[in-house]
C-alpha cells in the first residue's frame, strides 16, 4: 500500500463557502466588539469543527497487488448427460469424482446458458458450449486465467460442434488454457424409442381417424416392434413397426371417435434389455375430436305446422343428419282388420330407434309425441333408455302440443326426471290463450335465446315477436333449471311466472322444455321488414348448438390453448365457471391438479369478476398431462371438469445418444489444450504466471470520526452556556 494523502469529500470553492459562512457568523455573533475571548473561542472550535464535517476530508491509500490465476470449470448440465452407461449408472456419476480430483475451482453449469454452481440435475436442454465459452470470456474479460476445464460428453446443440466437424478454423479462443474432460464412453448403445406420432390435431366423430407412430432403433434391436397405443389409459390396440437400415419403422393405426371432447392418445414400444434411455419410449399426442355432422332423431306424433318447418330447417342444414318419424302406425292400426300392405303408415322401428340404434344419436326431439299409442312393450325401458342417454352426454328437446308434456302422460317416467319443469298439472295442462313469452335475466344471457349480438336489440326482439298459439302449463320448473322464457301473466305453483322455454344440465347432457307447438308462427314476425324467417332460424340454431354442446359449454370448464406444446413452451389453463343462465360465478375457489411427467402438482385460485381463473402448466418433461378441476362455491360443489394436453415434440437432447470425443479432442487441439478421454485422468493444464491485478484503494474518512462530533458538541454548548451567562441572547 502506497502512502496516503489527504482528500476532501466536497469541491474547494464548497469548502471556502462553508468557510466564509462560518466567520461570517463567528463576527455576527460577537457584535457588538467587546471582550468575550472565552465564548470567542468555543465558538470558533465549533464553527472550525462543522467546518471539518461538511468539507469530509477523508485519508486516502491506493495501492495494487497480484492474485493467482483462478481455475475454472464449465460442467455439461444437460439431459444427454443422463442417459445409462454400460453398468446402468447414468454417466453424470462421473462428473463428481472429477471434480475431486481437479481440485480448488470456481465451477459453472451450461446447458442452453451458463449459470454458477455445479449442476444439481442433469435437466438443461440444447447444451451450447460454444455460447457457455464466450460467456465465460465476457465475465472473465481482460484477466488471464489460470486454466478453463470442461466437463462434457461432446453432445453440442449449439453449433460449435457443426463448425469443428467442418474443418474450418477454429474460432474458440479462452482466457487461459483449456483442458477438455471426456464423460461418458462411446460403446454402441441400445435405444429402442418412439420417435414420433403423425396425426392431425382434430378428429371428426365417428370417422376414421389414421395415427402413424414412428419407432427409432439404435443398436442392438430387433427388427420387428410391437407398437401400443392407448386413449385416456384404454387400450386401442397394436401394430407392428418393422425397423429398416436406417433404424426407423412406422406403425400404423385408424382410430374411430365415438364422442366429442379432447382426448389424449399414447404409443410406447416394450423395454429391451440394456436401453440407454427408457424415458423415450413412450409419446403421448392429444388429439380434438369434433362433430362432422350432427345426428338428430326427431318424432312426431302428428303432423303440423310446426313439425314441417322444424323438419324443414333440420333438413336444410348440410351440418346435421336427420332421422325424422311422423305419421306413425299404431297397434291400434295394426288390430283394425287391414293387412301391412294395405296401410300406408309407415312402420315405426321403435324398439331399434330408443335401443339399439339410440347412442349413435346427438340430439333426440320429442315433438308433440305422446309415447303410449307406439311403445306396444318395454314402454318404461325405452324411455329409460333415453333418459340414461341424456344423461351419459346426450341431448333431449321435448315441444309443446296436444300430446306432450302432461297431455302425453309424461308425469311419473323416466323421462320426467331429465325435463327442466315439473310435470303432474293433471287435466288442465293447457291455456289456448295466444301469448307473447317474455324474455328472463337468464334468457337475456343464454346462447339459446339470442337474436341478435345487442342486449337492448335482443330484448326488444322477443318483444316483437308474433304470439304463440297458447301453452302447455306445468307446475313449475325443475330445481337447477333456467327459465329463459315465461308467461307474463300466468303462474306456476311456486307462485314464479309459468315457463314456456326451459333448459337445464343433466348429468353430462341437456334438456330443453318448449311448452308450446308454434314456434312456426316466429318465422313470420319479420317478414314484413324483408328479413325472412330470421328470428326463428336464430333461435333454432342457438337451441341447437347449446343442445349439442360439447364440454366448452359446462356449467366448468377448463381449456388450453392448444392440445400440444414443446418441452419448456409456455402454457397455461383457463377455468371458467358459470351459473345455468351462463352468468360467470365470481368468488369460487378453484382447485386445480396436474398429472404428468413431473409427478403430481397442485394449485388453487379464486375466479375474477368474470367467472375465470388462469393457471400455469408444466411443461418440463415429454408426456401426457391431465389436468383435473374442482370449482367449490359458498353452497357447495359446482362442479368438476377436466382436459388433456401433451407435450410431445421429440426432445433433441435425446436425439442422439452417443458422445463424441472426437469432436472433444479436435476442439482441445485447435485451441492448443489437452483433451482426456473418458476412464482416465489427467491434471488440468494450467498457466503459472496466470493472475490478476487487484487495485485496492482504502478510504478513511476523517470528518466522521466520533471524536469530531463530540468536539463540536461540547464547544458549542460551552459557547451557548457562556453567552447566555453574560446576559445575552
Amino acid at each position: 500500500m502506497s502512502p496516503g494523502e489527504l482528500q476532501w469529500a466536497s469541491p474547494a470553492w464548497m469548502c471556502a463557502l462553508v468557510g466564509g459562512v462560518s466567520l461570517a457568523a463567528w463576527v455576527i455573533a460577537l457584535w457588538p466588539m467587546r471582550p468575550r475571548f472565552a465564548e470567542a473561542a468555543c465558538l470558533a472550535v465549533a464553527l472550525g469543527a462543522l467546518d471539518w464535517i461538511l468539507c469530509g476530508p477523508q485519508w486516502v491509500e491506493a495501492g495494487e497487488r497480484l492474485e493467482d490465476g483462478r481455475l475454472v470449470v464449465l460442467v455439461d448440465g444437460s439431459r444427454s448427460m443422463g442417459v445409462l452407461e454400460a453398468g446402468g449408472a447414468p454417466r453424470s456419476d462421473a462428473v463428481a469424482g472429477l471434480l475431486d480430483r481437479i481440485g480448488p475451482a470456481e465451477v459453472y453449469t451450461f446447458g442452453e446458458k451458463l449459470r454458477e454452481g455445479a449442476p444439481t440435475a442433469f435437466t438443461d436442454g440444447d447444451s451450447d458450449l460454444g455460447g457457455a465459452l464466450d460467456a465465460l470470456g465476457r465475465k472473465y474479460a481482460g484477466e488471464r486465467l489460470a486454466g478453463v476445464v470442461v466437463l462434457t460428453d461432446g453432445i453440442d446443440r449449439g453449433g460449435l460442434r457443426k463448425r469443428v466437424a467442418g474443418g474450418g478454423a477454429n474460432p474458440l479462443v479462452t482466457n487461459g488454457p483449456l483442458t477438455v474432460y471426456g464423460v461418458g464412453a462411446p460403446q454402441g448403445r441400445t435405444d429402442l424409442s418412439v420417435d414420433g406420432i403423425g396425426a392431425g390435431s382434430f378428429a371428426f366423430i365417428r370417422a376414421d381417424f389414421p395415427i402413424d407412430v414412428t419407432v427409432r432403433g439404435v443398436g442392438v434391436v430387433p427388427p420387428s416392434v410391437v407398437v401400443s397405443l392407448t386413449r385416456d389409459g384404454q387400450p386401442v390396440g397394436t401394430a407392428v413397426a418393422t425397423l429398416g437400415p436406417d433404424g426407423l419403422g412406422t406403425a400404423h393405426f385408424v382410430v374411430r371417435p365415438d364422442r366429442p371432447g379432447r382426448f389424449l392418445f399414447e404409443a410406447s414400444v416394450p423395454s429391451i434389455p440394456g436401453d440407454a434411455v427408457p424415458a423415450n419410449q413412450q409419446m403421448g399426442l392429444a388429439v380434438k375430436v369434433v362433430r362432422d355432422r350432427v345426428r338428430v332423431l326427431q318424432v312426431c306424433g302428428a303432423p303440423s305446422w310446426d313439425q314441417k318447418f322444424l323438419r324443414l330447417f333440420l333438413k336444410e342444414d348440410p351440418a346435421i343428419d336427420l332421422v325424422s318419424f311422423f305419421i306413425l302406425r299404431t297397434g291400434r292400426d295394426m288390430n283394425s282388420g287391414y293387412g301391412p300392405d294395405e296401410l300406408s303408415l309407415i312402420s315405426f322401428p321403435y324398439q331399434d330407434l330408443f335401443d339399439r340404434e339410440l347412442s349413435s344419436f346427438d340430439l333426440v326431439i320429442f315433438q308433440n309425441f305422446d309415447y303410449a299409442p307406439y311403445f306396444e312393450s318395454r314402454a318404461d325401458e325405452l324411455l329409460g333408455n333415453v333418459a340414461e342417454f341424456v344423461k351419459a352426454g346426450g341431448a333431449f328437446a321435448m315441444l309443446g302440443g296436444d300430446r306432450s308434456f302432461d297431455l302425453g302422460a309424461y308425469a311419473g317416467t323416466p323421462i320426467a326426471d331429465i325435463l327442466p319443469v315439473k310435470l303432474g298439472v293433471g287435466t288442465d295442462a293447457v291455456d289456448e290463450r295466444p301469448v307473447v313469452p317474455r324474455l328472463t335475466d337468464a334468457g337475456a344471457r343464454h346462447p339459446a335465446t339470442q337474436l341478435t349480438g345487442d342486449p337492448a336489440d335482443n330484448a326488444l326482439a322477443w318483444s316483437q315477436l308474433g304470439p304463440l298459439d297458447g301453452v302447455n302449463l306445468v307446475v313449475s320448473k325443475s330445481p337447477g333449471a333456467a327459465v329463459l322464457l315465461e308467461h307474463p301473466t300466468l303462474k306456476g305453483a311456486d307462485g314464479a311466472p309459468m315457463p314456456i322455454l326451459a333448459v337445464s344440465d343433466v348429468g353430462k347432457g341437456r334438456s330443453m322444455a318448449l311448452m308450446a307447438d308454434a314456434s312456426w308462427r316466429w318465422s313470420f314476425s319479420e317478414a314484413g321488414s324483408g328479413r325472412g324467417n330470421q328470428a326463428y332460424l336464430r333461435f333454432w340454431k342457438g337451441a341447437m348448438r347449446w343442445l349439442i354442446g360439447d364440454a366448452a359449454d359446462a356449467p366448468v370448464t377448463v381449456e388450453t390453448v392448444r392440445e400440444n406444446y414443446a418441452p419448456g413452451e409456455q402454457a397455461a389453463a383457463m377455468v371458467r365457471v358459470r351459473d345455468v343462465a351462463y352468468a360467470g360465478v365470481a368468488g369460487v375457489t378453484v382447485s386445480v391438479r396436474v398429472s404428468g411427467p413431473e409427478g403430481e402438482q397442485d394449485q388453487s385460485g379464486v375466479t375474477d369478476a368474470s367467472g375465470a381463473a388462469r393457471f400455469d402448466l408444466p411443461t418440463a418433461l415429454r408426456g401426457a398431462h391431465r389436468v383435473r378441476v374442482r370449482a367449490q362455491g359458498r353452497s357447495g360443489l359446482l362442479g368438476d371438469a377436466e382436459t388433456v394436453y401433451g407435450v410431445t415434440t421429440r426432445d433433441p437432447e435425446l436425439d442422439e445418444v452417443e458422445p463424441d470425443p472426437g469432436f472433444l479432442a479436435a476442439l482441445a487441439a485447435g485451441a492448443n489444450g489437452k483433451f482426456v478421454p473418458a476412464g482416465s485422468f489427467e491434471p488440468p493444464l494450467q498457466d503459472p504466471a496466470a493472475g490478476r491485478l487487484v487495485h485496492d484503494r482504502k478510504v478513511t474518512p476523517l470528518g466522521a470520526h466520533p471524536a469530531v462530533g463530540a468536539l463540536l458538541a461540547i464547544s458549542a454548548s460551552l459557547s451557548w452556556f457562556l453567552r447566555r451567562r453574560a446576559g445575552l441572547r
